[in-house]
């Protein structure tokens, strides 16, 4: 289910135009229209995440993967991800 996201602003609510702040590409997005990032998703001038609390994949993995190999080596690290579309 689609949650509202923090992170954008209005751009013009006239014809629901919405501006994403988070990542540095700064999508425009018309009414109905998805982000790069497959993501953030306008509709009706509002910004939502459509992968809001949809997980895919969870793993306890060695910090040596991770880019914190400086952190505690030999320590295990939890990652959790999921996707756009």
């Amino acid at each position: 289910m689609p949650k509202e996201a923090m992170l954008y602003r209005v751009l013009d609510p006239s014809k629901n135009l919405v501006k994403c702040t988070v990542y540095p590409r700064r999508c425009k997005l018309a009414d109905n229209q998805y982000g790069f990032c497959g993501i953030r998703w306008n509709f009706g001038g509002k910004l939502y995440l459509v992968s809001h609390s949809l997980t895919i994949a969870v793993a306890i993995d060695p910090i040596e993967k991770k880019p914190l190999y400086h952190f505690n080596p030999g320590s295990l690290v939890f990652s959790m991800s999921t996707t756009g579309l």
